[in-house]
Protein backbone atom coordinates (compact mmCIF):
# COMPACT_ATOMS: atom_id res chain seq x y z
CA UNK A 1 0.00 0.00 0.00
CA UNK A 2 1.07 3.26 -0.34
CA UNK A 3 2.92 5.46 2.45
CA UNK A 4 1.19 8.66 3.43
CA UNK A 5 4.57 10.94 2.71
CA UNK A 6 5.26 10.77 -0.88
CA UNK A 7 8.50 11.46 -2.39
CA UNK A 8 10.33 14.79 -3.72
CA UNK A 9 12.61 13.70 -5.79
CA UNK A 10 13.02 14.82 -9.19
CA UNK A 11 12.05 18.14 -8.65
CA UNK A 12 13.31 19.68 -11.16
CA UNK A 13 10.39 20.48 -13.83
CA UNK A 14 10.73 20.10 -17.82
CA UNK A 15 11.50 23.07 -19.20
CA UNK A 16 9.28 23.63 -22.09
CA UNK A 17 7.14 26.49 -20.98
CA UNK A 18 5.50 26.92 -23.95
CA UNK A 19 1.67 27.80 -24.23
CA UNK A 20 0.19 24.87 -26.08
CA UNK A 21 -3.26 24.79 -27.53
CA UNK A 22 -3.00 21.28 -28.94
CA UNK A 23 -5.77 19.09 -28.40
CA UNK A 24 -5.43 15.78 -26.88
CA UNK A 25 -8.65 14.60 -28.06
CA UNK A 26 -6.34 11.73 -30.19
CA UNK A 27 -4.72 10.29 -27.32
CA UNK A 28 -5.34 6.88 -25.78
CA UNK A 29 -8.60 7.49 -23.54
CA UNK A 30 -9.72 3.39 -22.70
CA UNK A 31 -7.17 4.25 -19.68
CA UNK A 32 -9.05 6.70 -18.41
CA UNK A 33 -12.43 4.53 -18.84
CA UNK A 34 -11.14 1.86 -17.35
CA UNK A 35 -9.60 4.05 -13.95
CA UNK A 36 -12.97 5.23 -13.52
CA UNK A 37 -14.41 1.55 -13.65
CA UNK A 38 -12.06 0.18 -11.18
CA UNK A 39 -12.69 3.47 -8.99
CA UNK A 40 -16.53 3.20 -9.15
CA UNK A 41 -16.33 -0.28 -7.92
CA UNK A 42 -16.92 0.92 -4.85
CA UNK A 43 -19.41 2.66 -6.12
CA UNK A 44 -20.89 -0.10 -6.71
CA UNK A 45 -20.19 -1.41 -3.18
CA UNK A 46 -22.21 1.66 -2.31
CA UNK A 47 -25.54 0.83 -4.12
CA UNK A 48 -25.33 -2.50 -2.46
CA UNK A 49 -25.46 -0.91 1.21
CA UNK A 50 -28.21 1.58 -0.15
CA UNK A 51 -30.21 -1.06 -1.33
CA UNK A 52 -29.84 -3.37 1.10
CA UNK A 53 -32.59 -2.36 3.35
CA UNK A 54 -35.54 -2.86 0.90
CA UNK A 55 -35.91 -7.13 0.36
CA UNK A 56 -33.54 -7.86 3.79
CA UNK A 57 -35.68 -5.44 6.39
CA UNK A 58 -38.75 -7.85 5.73
CA UNK A 59 -36.60 -10.93 7.09
CA UNK A 60 -35.53 -8.69 10.23
CA UNK A 61 -39.09 -8.13 10.55
CA UNK A 62 -40.27 -11.85 10.64
CA UNK A 63 -40.04 -14.23 13.03
CA UNK A 64 -37.08 -15.60 11.48
CA UNK A 65 -34.95 -12.82 12.05
CA UNK A 66 -30.85 -12.95 12.90
CA UNK A 67 -31.29 -10.55 15.81
CA UNK A 68 -33.44 -13.65 17.14
CA UNK A 69 -36.56 -11.70 17.30
CA UNK A 70 -38.28 -9.46 14.73
CA UNK A 71 -37.41 -5.25 14.99
CA UNK A 72 -39.73 -2.45 15.12
CA UNK A 73 -40.41 -0.09 12.24
CA UNK A 74 -38.88 2.24 14.62
CA UNK A 75 -35.65 0.26 14.56
CA UNK A 76 -36.36 -0.17 10.34
CA UNK A 77 -35.81 3.74 10.16
CA UNK A 78 -32.97 4.12 12.03
CA UNK A 79 -31.02 1.32 9.83
CA UNK A 80 -31.50 3.21 7.06
CA UNK A 81 -30.92 7.05 8.80
CA UNK A 82 -27.84 5.60 10.80
CA UNK A 83 -26.19 5.32 7.16
CA UNK A 84 -26.43 8.75 6.12
CA UNK A 85 -25.04 9.79 9.70
CA UNK A 86 -22.40 7.97 8.44
CA UNK A 87 -21.92 9.76 5.43
CA UNK A 88 -22.30 12.82 7.40
CA UNK A 89 -18.97 11.93 9.58
CA UNK A 90 -16.77 10.54 6.44
CA UNK A 91 -16.99 13.26 4.50
CA UNK A 92 -14.83 15.58 6.48
CA UNK A 93 -12.80 12.17 7.57
CA UNK A 94 -12.16 11.31 4.04
CA UNK A 95 -10.99 14.79 2.70
CA UNK A 96 -8.55 15.04 5.71
CA UNK A 97 -6.89 11.90 4.65
CA UNK A 98 -7.00 12.82 0.78
CA UNK A 99 -5.57 16.19 1.98
CA UNK A 100 -2.38 14.56 3.93
CA UNK A 101 -2.21 11.06 2.43
CA UNK A 102 -1.80 9.98 -1.10
CA UNK A 103 -4.69 9.62 -3.42
CA UNK A 104 -4.33 5.85 -3.58
CA UNK A 105 -4.21 5.49 -0.25
CA UNK A 106 -7.09 7.14 0.70
CA UNK A 107 -9.06 4.70 -1.95
CA UNK A 108 -7.46 1.76 -0.42
CA UNK A 109 -8.88 3.21 3.05
CA UNK A 110 -12.18 3.78 1.00
CA UNK A 111 -13.07 -0.20 1.55
CA UNK A 112 -12.31 -0.47 4.72
CA UNK A 113 -16.12 0.18 5.82
CA UNK A 114 -17.63 -2.08 3.70
CA UNK A 115 -15.96 -4.98 4.27
CA UNK A 116 -16.40 -3.99 8.27
CA UNK A 117 -20.01 -3.47 7.39
CA UNK A 118 -20.86 -6.70 5.61
CA UNK A 119 -18.72 -8.31 8.28
CA UNK A 120 -20.67 -7.11 11.10
CA UNK A 121 -24.00 -8.02 9.32
CA UNK A 122 -22.60 -11.43 9.05
CA UNK A 123 -21.68 -12.04 12.65
CA UNK A 124 -24.75 -9.75 14.09
CA UNK A 125 -27.05 -11.55 16.13
CA UNK A 126 -28.16 -8.09 18.09
CA UNK A 127 -30.24 -4.41 16.95
CA UNK A 128 -27.21 -2.91 18.43
CA UNK A 129 -24.22 -4.66 15.53
CA UNK A 130 -26.89 -4.00 12.91
CA UNK A 131 -26.90 -0.11 13.47
CA UNK A 132 -23.24 -0.29 14.07
CA UNK A 133 -23.10 -2.19 10.70
CA UNK A 134 -25.01 0.35 8.83
CA UNK A 135 -23.46 3.33 10.37
CA UNK A 136 -20.36 1.96 9.07
CA UNK A 137 -21.77 1.01 5.33
CA UNK A 138 -23.19 5.05 5.31
CA UNK A 139 -19.23 5.79 5.97
CA UNK A 140 -18.15 3.76 2.78
CA UNK A 141 -20.99 5.56 1.07
CA UNK A 142 -19.63 8.79 2.14
CA UNK A 143 -15.79 8.13 1.41
CA UNK A 144 -16.59 7.15 -1.86
CA UNK A 145 -18.05 10.13 -3.56
CA UNK A 146 -14.95 12.01 -1.53
CA UNK A 147 -12.42 9.60 -3.36
CA UNK A 148 -14.76 9.08 -6.54
CA UNK A 149 -14.83 12.59 -7.37
CA UNK A 150 -11.05 13.40 -6.47
CA UNK A 151 -10.06 10.54 -8.82
CA UNK A 152 -11.72 10.88 -11.72
CA UNK A 153 -11.41 14.61 -11.26
CA UNK A 154 -7.72 14.48 -11.57
CA UNK A 155 -7.55 11.76 -14.03
CA UNK A 156 -9.87 12.62 -17.03
CA UNK A 157 -9.56 14.93 -19.71
CA UNK A 158 -11.87 17.55 -20.10
CA UNK A 159 -13.78 15.63 -23.26
CA UNK A 160 -14.33 12.73 -21.12
CA UNK A 161 -14.41 14.19 -17.32
CA UNK A 162 -18.55 14.74 -17.48
CA UNK A 163 -19.14 10.71 -18.50
CA UNK A 164 -16.64 9.48 -16.24
CA UNK A 165 -17.86 11.94 -13.47
CA UNK A 166 -21.21 10.48 -14.21
CA UNK A 167 -19.91 6.83 -13.84
CA UNK A 168 -20.24 7.69 -9.64
CA UNK A 169 -24.20 7.49 -9.88
CA UNK A 170 -24.00 4.90 -12.38
CA UNK A 171 -22.52 2.40 -10.84
CA UNK A 172 -24.44 3.51 -7.27
CA UNK A 173 -27.56 2.77 -9.04
CA UNK A 174 -26.07 -0.54 -10.30
CA UNK A 175 -25.36 -1.53 -7.23
CA UNK A 176 -28.98 -0.93 -5.68
CA UNK A 177 -30.20 -2.92 -8.50
CA UNK A 178 -28.03 -5.79 -7.86
CA UNK A 179 -29.05 -5.40 -3.95
CA UNK A 180 -32.78 -5.70 -5.15
CA UNK A 181 -32.12 -8.51 -7.39
CA UNK A 182 -29.77 -11.00 -5.34
CA UNK A 183 -31.58 -10.11 -1.98
CA UNK A 184 -34.93 -11.24 -4.01
CA UNK A 185 -33.36 -14.83 -4.59
CA UNK A 186 -30.82 -15.21 -2.14
CA UNK A 187 -30.66 -15.58 1.82
CA UNK A 188 -29.76 -13.04 4.10
CA UNK A 189 -26.23 -14.35 5.10
CA UNK A 190 -25.98 -15.40 1.23
CA UNK A 191 -26.36 -11.51 0.59
CA UNK A 192 -23.96 -10.50 2.77
CA UNK A 193 -21.38 -12.57 1.97
CA UNK A 194 -21.65 -11.70 -1.72
CA UNK A 195 -21.62 -7.95 -1.34
CA UNK A 196 -18.46 -8.86 0.60
CA UNK A 197 -16.73 -9.94 -2.52
CA UNK A 198 -17.10 -6.48 -3.85
CA UNK A 199 -14.75 -3.96 -1.82
CA UNK A 200 -12.06 -7.19 -2.16
CA UNK A 201 -12.41 -6.78 -5.82
CA UNK A 202 -12.29 -3.07 -5.70
CA UNK A 203 -9.09 -3.06 -3.96
CA UNK A 204 -7.65 -5.91 -6.28
CA UNK A 205 -8.26 -3.35 -8.81
CA UNK A 206 -7.43 0.00 -7.47
CA UNK A 207 -3.74 -2.01 -6.95
CA UNK A 208 -3.16 -1.68 -10.73
CA UNK A 209 -4.33 2.29 -11.12
CA UNK A 210 -1.59 4.82 -11.08
CA UNK A 211 -1.19 8.15 -8.70
CA UNK A 212 -3.02 10.84 -9.34
CA UNK A 213 -0.51 13.77 -11.47
CA UNK A 214 -1.97 16.19 -9.57
CA UNK A 215 -1.13 14.65 -6.56
CA UNK A 216 2.14 14.01 -7.46
CA UNK A 217 3.17 17.58 -9.26
CA UNK A 218 1.87 18.83 -6.05
CA UNK A 219 4.56 17.19 -4.47
CA UNK A 220 7.12 18.14 -6.59
CA UNK A 221 7.73 14.48 -7.90
CA UNK A 222 7.54 15.30 -11.74
CA UNK A 223 9.06 11.83 -12.83
CA UNK A 224 6.05 10.06 -11.47
CA UNK A 225 3.69 12.96 -12.67
CA UNK A 226 5.22 12.38 -16.15
CA UNK A 227 4.70 8.34 -15.88
CA UNK A 228 1.33 8.98 -14.67
CA UNK A 229 0.23 10.65 -17.23
CA UNK A 230 1.41 8.31 -19.63
CA UNK A 231 -0.14 5.97 -18.41
CA UNK A 232 -3.38 7.99 -18.82
CA UNK A 233 -2.72 9.58 -21.83
CA UNK A 234 -0.60 7.04 -23.61
CA UNK A 235 2.68 6.77 -25.39
CA UNK A 236 2.79 10.21 -27.09
CA UNK A 237 5.68 12.13 -25.04
CA UNK A 238 5.14 14.97 -26.87
CA UNK A 239 1.53 15.30 -25.56
CA UNK A 240 2.37 14.37 -22.00
CA UNK A 241 5.08 16.80 -21.88
CA UNK A 242 2.33 19.64 -23.12
CA UNK A 243 -0.23 18.51 -20.38
CA UNK A 244 2.62 18.31 -17.63
CA UNK A 245 4.16 21.70 -18.30
CA UNK A 246 0.42 23.03 -18.20
CA UNK A 247 -0.49 20.92 -15.04
CA UNK A 248 3.30 22.13 -13.45
CA UNK A 249 2.49 26.28 -14.22
CA UNK A 250 -1.07 25.68 -12.66
CA UNK A 251 0.08 24.48 -9.66
CA UNK A 252 2.71 26.74 -9.56
CA UNK A 253 0.73 29.69 -9.63
CA UNK A 254 -1.46 28.73 -6.83
CA UNK A 255 -2.05 30.78 -3.77
CA UNK A 256 -1.70 29.36 -0.16
CA UNK A 257 -4.78 27.63 1.10
CA UNK A 258 -6.53 30.33 2.33
CA UNK A 259 -8.48 30.94 6.02
CA UNK A 260 -12.31 30.04 6.20
CA UNK A 261 -12.63 33.89 5.80
CA UNK A 262 -10.65 34.49 3.10
CA UNK A 263 -11.84 31.51 1.11
CA UNK A 264 -15.82 32.92 1.66
CA UNK A 265 -15.11 36.23 0.86
CA UNK A 266 -13.78 35.24 -2.79
CA UNK A 267 -16.59 35.78 -5.03
CA UNK A 268 -16.22 32.93 -7.18
CA UNK A 269 -15.43 30.40 -4.30
CA UNK A 270 -19.04 32.05 -2.41
CA UNK A 271 -21.49 31.58 -6.25
CA UNK A 272 -19.28 28.40 -6.44
CA UNK A 273 -20.53 27.15 -2.74
CA UNK A 274 -23.86 28.43 -3.41
CA UNK A 275 -24.13 26.70 -6.88
CA UNK A 276 -23.33 23.66 -4.65
CA UNK A 277 -25.24 23.66 -1.51
CA UNK A 278 -28.34 24.57 -3.82
CA UNK A 279 -27.79 21.48 -6.08
CA UNK A 280 -27.72 18.90 -3.38
CA UNK A 281 -30.92 20.51 -2.04
CA UNK A 282 -32.52 20.25 -4.95
CA UNK A 283 -31.67 16.41 -5.12
CA UNK A 284 -33.16 15.79 -1.34
CA UNK A 285 -35.88 17.95 -1.89
CA UNK A 286 -37.09 16.58 -5.63
CA UNK A 287 -38.79 13.78 -3.53
CA UNK A 288 -36.46 10.36 -4.22
CA UNK A 289 -36.88 9.27 -0.31
CA UNK A 290 -40.74 9.53 -0.38
CA UNK A 291 -41.08 8.26 -4.17
CA UNK A 292 -39.06 5.00 -3.13
CA UNK A 293 -40.64 5.01 0.16
CA UNK A 294 -44.16 4.51 -1.47
CA UNK A 295 -43.18 2.53 -4.76
CA UNK A 296 -44.96 -0.86 -4.10
CA UNK A 297 -48.46 1.28 -2.48
CA UNK A 298 -47.90 3.66 -6.21
CA UNK A 299 -47.67 -0.06 -8.14
CA UNK A 300 -50.70 -1.60 -5.69
CA UNK A 301 -53.21 1.51 -5.72
CA UNK A 302 -52.44 0.80 -9.85
CA UNK A 303 -54.22 -2.34 -9.72
CA UNK A 304 -50.79 -3.37 -10.35
CA UNK A 305 -50.21 -7.28 -10.24
CA UNK A 306 -46.38 -7.14 -9.75
CA UNK A 307 -44.83 -8.32 -6.55
CA UNK A 308 -42.78 -6.00 -3.75
CA UNK A 309 -39.86 -7.29 -5.07
CA UNK A 310 -40.54 -6.91 -9.12
CA UNK A 311 -41.61 -3.58 -8.20
CA UNK A 312 -38.38 -2.44 -6.80
CA UNK A 313 -36.61 -4.60 -9.39
CA UNK A 314 -38.40 -2.58 -12.02
CA UNK A 315 -37.43 0.81 -10.01
CA UNK A 316 -34.05 -0.54 -10.07
CA UNK A 317 -33.35 -1.08 -13.40
CA UNK A 318 -35.02 2.16 -14.47
CA UNK A 319 -32.70 4.12 -12.67
CA UNK A 320 -29.73 1.98 -13.63
CA UNK A 321 -31.12 3.64 -17.61
CA UNK A 322 -31.54 6.52 -17.16
CA UNK A 323 -27.32 7.11 -15.50
CA UNK A 324 -26.36 5.17 -18.62
CA UNK A 325 -28.39 7.59 -21.00
CA UNK A 326 -26.55 10.44 -18.53
CA UNK A 327 -23.14 8.98 -18.99
CA UNK A 328 -23.33 9.01 -23.19
CA UNK A 329 -25.45 12.59 -23.44
CA UNK A 330 -23.59 14.48 -20.54
CA UNK A 331 -20.67 15.83 -22.77
CA UNK A 332 -22.59 15.99 -25.62
CA UNK A 333 -25.75 17.73 -24.41
CA UNK A 334 -24.15 19.17 -21.55
CA UNK A 335 -24.58 19.34 -17.99
CA UNK A 336 -27.68 22.51 -17.80
CA UNK A 337 -29.94 20.98 -20.29
CA UNK A 338 -29.83 17.86 -18.53
CA UNK A 339 -30.67 19.53 -15.44
CA UNK A 340 -33.60 21.41 -16.47
CA UNK A 341 -35.41 18.20 -18.45
CA UNK A 342 -35.25 16.45 -15.71
CA UNK A 343 -36.40 18.83 -13.38
CA UNK A 344 -39.08 19.78 -15.99
CA UNK A 345 -40.14 16.01 -15.94
CA UNK A 346 -40.16 15.42 -11.96
CA UNK A 347 -42.13 18.21 -11.54
CA UNK A 348 -44.44 17.18 -13.94
CA UNK A 349 -44.52 13.57 -12.78
CA UNK A 350 -44.68 14.66 -9.09
CA UNK A 351 -47.85 17.27 -10.02
CA UNK A 352 -49.34 14.22 -11.93
CA UNK A 353 -48.80 11.63 -8.90
CA UNK A 354 -49.77 14.57 -6.21
CA UNK A 355 -53.50 14.81 -8.02
CA UNK A 356 -53.91 11.32 -8.46
CA UNK A 357 -54.15 10.78 -4.70
CA UNK A 358 -55.94 13.85 -4.06
CA UNK A 359 -58.32 13.00 -5.61
CA UNK A 360 -58.69 9.15 -4.62
CA UNK A 361 -58.48 10.76 -1.06
CA UNK A 362 -61.33 12.73 -1.99
CA UNK A 363 -63.60 9.84 -2.76
CA UNK A 364 -63.15 10.28 -6.51
CA UNK A 365 -63.36 7.32 -8.94
CA UNK A 366 -59.54 7.18 -10.30
CA UNK A 367 -60.13 3.77 -11.93
CA UNK A 368 -59.97 4.67 -15.28
CA UNK A 369 -56.20 6.37 -14.14
CA UNK A 370 -54.70 3.38 -12.71
CA UNK A 371 -51.66 3.65 -15.63
CA UNK A 372 -51.17 7.47 -14.25
CA UNK A 373 -49.19 7.09 -11.21
CA UNK A 374 -47.26 3.90 -12.61
CA UNK A 375 -46.45 5.86 -16.09
CA UNK A 376 -45.05 8.87 -13.75
CA UNK A 377 -43.08 6.87 -11.42
CA UNK A 378 -41.52 5.54 -13.94
CA UNK A 379 -40.64 8.50 -15.85
CA UNK A 380 -39.75 10.33 -12.70
CA UNK A 381 -36.91 7.00 -11.50
CA UNK A 382 -35.65 7.86 -14.90
CA UNK A 383 -35.73 11.74 -15.37
CA UNK A 384 -33.67 12.15 -11.81
CA UNK A 385 -31.01 9.88 -12.75
CA UNK A 386 -30.49 11.29 -15.98
CA UNK A 387 -29.94 15.00 -14.47
CA UNK A 388 -30.16 16.13 -11.26
CA UNK A 389 -28.26 12.89 -9.23
CA UNK A 390 -25.35 12.52 -11.12
CA UNK A 391 -24.65 15.67 -12.40
CA UNK A 392 -24.91 17.01 -8.69
CA UNK A 393 -21.35 14.85 -7.61
CA UNK A 394 -19.95 15.80 -10.90
CA UNK A 395 -20.73 19.72 -10.73
CA UNK A 396 -19.52 20.32 -7.06
CA UNK A 397 -15.63 18.59 -7.95
CA UNK A 398 -15.87 21.26 -10.84
CA UNK A 399 -16.71 24.43 -9.83
CA UNK A 400 -13.66 25.10 -7.19
CA UNK A 401 -10.28 26.22 -6.40
CA UNK A 402 -7.58 23.25 -6.17
CA UNK A 403 -6.86 25.01 -3.01
CA UNK A 404 -10.38 25.17 -1.69
CA UNK A 405 -12.11 22.21 -2.87
CA UNK A 406 -11.18 20.02 0.06
CA UNK A 407 -12.94 22.54 2.46
CA UNK A 408 -15.76 23.13 -0.20
CA UNK A 409 -17.07 19.68 -0.64
CA UNK A 410 -16.33 18.75 3.03
CA UNK A 411 -19.55 21.52 3.30
CA UNK A 412 -21.17 20.63 0.54
CA UNK A 413 -21.71 16.91 0.70
CA UNK A 414 -22.27 17.50 5.17
CA UNK A 415 -25.21 19.37 3.42
CA UNK A 416 -26.76 16.74 1.72
CA UNK A 417 -25.69 13.87 4.14
CA UNK A 418 -27.71 16.35 6.68
CA UNK A 419 -30.83 16.73 4.46
CA UNK A 420 -30.71 13.16 3.65
CA UNK A 421 -30.96 12.10 7.01
CA UNK A 422 -33.90 14.73 8.16
CA UNK A 423 -35.81 13.81 5.64
CA UNK A 424 -35.63 10.33 6.34
CA UNK A 425 -36.71 10.43 9.58
CA UNK A 426 -39.12 13.11 9.65
CA UNK A 427 -40.85 12.32 5.93
CA UNK A 428 -43.83 10.84 7.75
CA UNK A 429 -44.42 13.32 10.02
CA UNK A 430 -44.72 16.06 7.02
CA UNK A 431 -46.60 13.43 5.46
CA UNK A 432 -49.22 13.29 8.09
CA UNK A 433 -49.32 17.63 8.00
CA UNK A 434 -49.68 17.53 4.17
CA UNK A 435 -50.80 14.17 3.41
CA UNK A 436 -49.23 12.33 0.74
CA UNK A 437 -50.34 14.58 -2.67
CA UNK A 438 -49.63 17.88 -0.67
CA UNK A 439 -45.44 16.44 -0.28
CA UNK A 440 -46.04 15.22 -3.91
CA UNK A 441 -47.07 19.03 -4.80
CA UNK A 442 -44.46 20.76 -2.16
CA UNK A 443 -41.72 17.96 -4.10
CA UNK A 444 -42.51 19.69 -7.60
CA UNK A 445 -42.46 23.02 -6.16
CA UNK A 446 -39.32 22.48 -5.18
CA UNK A 447 -38.38 20.91 -8.87
CA UNK A 448 -39.80 24.26 -10.72
CA UNK A 449 -37.39 26.23 -8.24
CA UNK A 450 -34.53 23.96 -9.07
CA UNK A 451 -35.43 23.95 -12.69
CA UNK A 452 -35.10 28.53 -11.90
CA UNK A 453 -31.87 28.00 -9.89
CA UNK A 454 -30.50 26.02 -13.30
CA UNK A 455 -31.36 28.80 -15.78
CA UNK A 456 -29.81 31.69 -13.92
CA UNK A 457 -27.05 30.93 -12.09
CA UNK A 458 -25.40 27.37 -12.57
CA UNK A 459 -22.73 27.58 -15.29
CA UNK A 460 -22.72 24.71 -18.53
CA UNK A 461 -18.71 23.01 -17.65
CA UNK A 462 -19.34 20.64 -20.70
CA UNK A 463 -15.56 19.93 -22.43
CA UNK A 464 -14.19 23.09 -20.66
CA UNK A 465 -11.08 23.42 -18.66
CA UNK A 466 -11.05 23.90 -14.77
CA UNK A 467 -9.33 27.60 -15.76
CA UNK A 468 -12.60 28.79 -18.04
CA UNK A 469 -15.19 27.41 -15.45
CA UNK A 470 -13.24 29.09 -12.86
CA UNK A 471 -13.16 32.56 -14.21
CA UNK A 472 -16.62 32.32 -15.02
CA UNK A 473 -17.60 31.79 -11.62
CA UNK A 474 -15.03 34.89 -10.39
CA UNK A 475 -16.28 37.47 -12.94
CA UNK A 476 -13.17 36.86 -14.65
CA UNK A 477 -11.38 39.27 -11.88
CA UNK A 478 -11.14 37.15 -8.60
CA UNK A 479 -8.78 34.66 -9.80
CA UNK A 480 -5.65 37.80 -10.47
CA UNK A 481 -6.86 39.22 -7.44
CA UNK A 482 -6.15 36.17 -5.19
CA UNK A 483 -3.20 34.79 -7.36
CA UNK A 484 -4.63 32.17 -8.44
CA UNK A 485 -3.34 30.21 -12.07
CA UNK A 486 -3.35 32.53 -15.01
CA UNK A 487 -2.88 30.37 -18.07
CA UNK A 488 -5.70 28.46 -19.78
CA UNK A 489 -5.29 24.80 -18.55
CA UNK A 490 -7.06 22.62 -21.54
CA UNK A 491 -7.15 19.49 -19.85
CA UNK A 492 -7.82 20.33 -15.63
Amino acid sequence: MDNCKATTENKDAPTNDTESNTSLSGSRKLTQYTAAIIVNIAALSSGSVVGWSAPMLPVLQSDASPTGEPISNEVGSWLGSLMCLGGLLATPLYLFISDHCRRKTTGYLVAVPFIVSWVLIIIANSVIILCIARFTGGMGSGAIIVFASLYVSETAQDSVRGALGSYLTLFTNAGVLFSYVIGSYVSYYTFAYTALVIPVLYIAGLMWLPETPNYLVNRGNYTQAKRSLRWLRGEDDRLVEIELTKLISFVRDRAETPSLKDMLSAAGTRRALTVGIILVANLQFCGIFAILSYTVTIFREAGSDLSPNASTILIGALQLAGSCVSSLLIDKAGRKILLLVSNACMAICLAALGGYFFFKFQGSDVSNFGWLPVSSLSVYIAAIALGVAPITFLMVSEIFEPQVKSRAITIIISVMWLLTFLIGKFYTNLSDLLGIHGCYWLFSACCVLGAMFTIILVPETKNRSYESILLELSGGNERKKLNFARNEVDTF
